[in-house]
């Protein structure tokens, strides 16, 4: 009996010593323009990583994080020291659309499985078996802002976007070809560039054209500032951005009233938890953060699940002990998910393009700093 007791010990000890510790790359902006973004997504994959770390076999999953500054140069070589530095498996990220554009190259030569789980721009994802996205794409996003407009009646805008951001020129263009269609008629297509501050010039056009409806793609930085001076001259039309506006602390902060009513299409409303896994999330989150998740956690904590869950089924010894061959195996079973219980839903991967199946998109609205749900709307 003792013999059978120390051989039982013994197995536990080798065992623990055989554990290894497989790392997963975050690569977010933490400082710079969309710091509040890039936190908030660490927020969501710090929290999910806390439950889903452990392996069947009892390897371990440990994050490896880097910050961006929502900066391309600093994108690439964070990518190029996850991937060939630390030997990450995979890399959750880069979070912006023209931040994961710029790894594209890097993911596709180093064969490492990427999951950006918020870059929208179609691009990202066209051409390459190495980058999966968990959000829906541009294309969905500024169909579902052109399609509440006109079922609103609102049959003519003025369009502001970004030059300087993939994702601001393809929501766009998005909008403007789903509204045309269906009838609308654009006044007006106005610039800006990320870092601008004064937007006079482009509100005078505003106030003077009077649209019905103003499509605002931008980021919240250059949208607060925005806002704030288009109701100052008068003009009350209403406001819809995308996901890149996500933040009504920080649009509240920049705007202050003006930033009320204004909408924006986004992932995930934390008072519609469409799974059980995401009831779960959100009672986690506000227990440990002191508020609710935003889309970007949700978003966040779906990535990581996407990994952890190609990693659990490519966890063997035969496998991990080849990284390359380990990444091989991880990219494909990320590529071939399948009704994968998530926080912002259920995620089936489309093997062909790296996309979700049928994701759906919310409306929000801004009111007092807060959101407000609007509706939810199916592909």
């Amino acid at each position: 009996m003792k013999k059978l007791a120390l051989l039982g010990l013994s197995a536990i000890v080798a065992s623990t010593l055989m554990a290894k510790e497989i790392k997963v790359g975050i690569l977010q902006p933490l400082t710079g323009p969309i710091a509040a973004f890039g936190q908030k997504t660490l927020d969501g994959i710090k929290l999910i990583h806390e439950k889903y770390n452990k392996l069947p076999n009892g390897d371990t999953i440990k994050l490896v994080i880097v910050d961006n500054q929502f900066d391309k140069v600093q994108t690439v070589n964070g990518y190029k020291r996850l991937v060939s530095g630390d030997n990450v498996v995979a890399v959750e990220g880069p979070l912006a659309s023209s931040m994961a554009l710029a790894v594209k190259r890097f993911a596709d030569q180093s064969k490492t499985p990427t999951v950006t789980q918020i870059a929208t721009n179609p691009r990202v994802t066209k051409g390459t078996n190495y980058i999966t996205r968990a959000c829906f794409t541009d294309d969905f996003q500024g169909t579902v802002a052109a399609k509440y407009a006109l079922k609103h009646n609102l049959k003519n805008a003025v369009v502001v976007f970004d030059m300087k951001q993939d994702y601001s020129v393809g929501l766009a263009k998005a909008f403007m070809n789903t509204y045309k269609k269906g009838g609308g008629k654009i006044l007006k297509v106005l610039y800006i560039n990320t870092g601008d501050k004064d937007f006079n010039a482009q509100v005078a056009q505003i106030k003077r054209l009077r649209p019905q409806f103003i499509y605002t793609p931008i980021y919240a930085p250059e949208e607060g500032l925005f806002l704030r001076q288009l109701r100052a001259a008068g003009v009350k039309a209403p406001v819809m951005g995308g996901d890149g506006i996500a933040d009504p602390g920080l649009l509240k902060k920049l705007a202050g009233p003006a930033a009320n009513g204004v909408m924006y299409t986004d992932h995930f409303d934390a008072v519609k938890a469409p799974t059980k896994l995401s009831a779960q999330f959100i009672r986690d989150f506000k227990a440990k953060y002191g508020r609710l998740p935003s889309a970007f956690a949700a978003t966040g904590a779906d990535g990581y699940l996407l990994i952890y869950n190609a990693v659990k089924q490519c966890d063997t010894n035969a496998n991990s002990n080849n990284l390359a061959q380990f990444k091989r195996c991880v990219n494909n079973a990320i590529r071939h998910t399948k009704n994968l219980e998530a926080v912002t839903g259920y995620l089936t991967i489309d093997p062909k393009t790296g996309n979700p199946v049928n994701k759906p998109a919310v409306i929000e609205k801004i009111v007092d700093g807060k959101t407000e749900f609007v509706e939810l709307v199916k592909p």
